[in-house]
């Protein structure tokens, strides 16, 4: 076995590789080469800290690997691995996983993340003998159409105050998740938005989220990303009510509206947005391993 840089091969042939790791997976992770290249950069990973696994001059592995530095650790995520068909289940993926551990050595990582589907048991399990603990369950919901009001209504709605603004903004913010999945964090919120919910100038409750848009500048769909409340605090649902109202105006819009790796853990944010009619499409666990 040879390990090699993902900066040593054209963009071609990682694309090739890719969807070649991903075949046959739960979800169809295919990318075309402008998908690749714009989650490459929107994600922060880096091709030259990426390894690619080869046996007998084939590649037949991948690990992709992001940096970042959360107060003040240097952070490291698993971006994707993937083994081609015809090597899995033989002990290539302990290997690739053993080498990369030692590439964050060399990079100075404190803490290393990373997501897998609930149903991918056996990455699940690779992952666990390797030193990653699962620390959260998360889900992605679904809804399309328009979106009951009434359910939305706060019983005051004058206690609240909304600022909108930056991604960048909740890093003030002393309830924030730094430590969040990685496409949930700020700093990949590339054309995102804040919303901040004060009471009396106090930060109560904040939403990191997208508005996507069509070519044709039509509103195609919301992601939400976090939606978060101060803990301990007896007006929890109505701060959340508050920020999904500002997360998903205008609520008659028929557009769909998507959350992207929501904690299991935020119990209150869950049970509305099930009363809003929200449905889960992907659940995943969120791993985390100290170097």
């Amino acid at each position: 076995m040879v390990f090699k840089k993902m900066s040593e091969m054209s963009v071609e042939d990682l694309v090739a590789l890719w969807n070649k790791g991903f075949e046959g997976y739960y979800l169809n992770s295919s990318l075309d080469m402008s998908k690749f290249m714009a989650r490459t950069v929107h994600e922060g990973l880096s091709l030259e800290h990426s390894l690619v696994l080869y046996e007998n001059e084939e590649a037949i592995g991948f690990v992709m690997n992001g940096f970042r530095t959360i107060e003040g650790k240097k952070v490291a995520w698993n971006g994707g691995t993937g083994i081609i068909p015809d090597y899995r289940g033989k002990g290539f993926g302990k290997h690739l996983m053993l080498r990369n551990l030692q590439l964050y050595q060399e990079q100075d990582v404190d803490i290393a993340l990373l997501e897998a589907l609930v149903q991918n048991e056996a990455a699940i399990n690779l992952y666990q003998k390797v030193g990653y603990e699962i620390t959260e369950q998360l889900v992605c919901l679904q809804h399309t159409g328009e979106l009951l009001v009434n359910l939305l209504e706060s019983k005051f709605p004058e206690k609240y105050s909304l600022r909108q603004g930056h991604p960048v903004e909740v890093n003030a913010v002393p309830f924030n998740k730094p430590m969040s999945a990685w496409q949930t964090q700020w700093p990949s919120m590339k054309g995102g938005e804040s919303i901040l919910v004060t009471v009396a100038e106090e930060v109560v409750g904040y939403a990191l989220f997208k508005r996507v848009y069509a070519e044709n500048g039509s509103l195609t769909s919301f992601v939400l990303y976090q939606c978060e409340a101060c803990p301990g605090r007896e007006d929890e649902t109505e701060i959340l009510k508050t920020a999904l109202r500002e997360v998903f105006a205008p609520l008659t819009s028929s557009c769909t509206r998507l959350t992207m790796n929501i904690r299991h853990s935020n119990e209150g944010l869950n049970e509305l947005l099930a009363g809003l009619g929200f449905t889960s499409f992907v659940e995943q666990v969120h791993m985390l391993r100290h170097i």
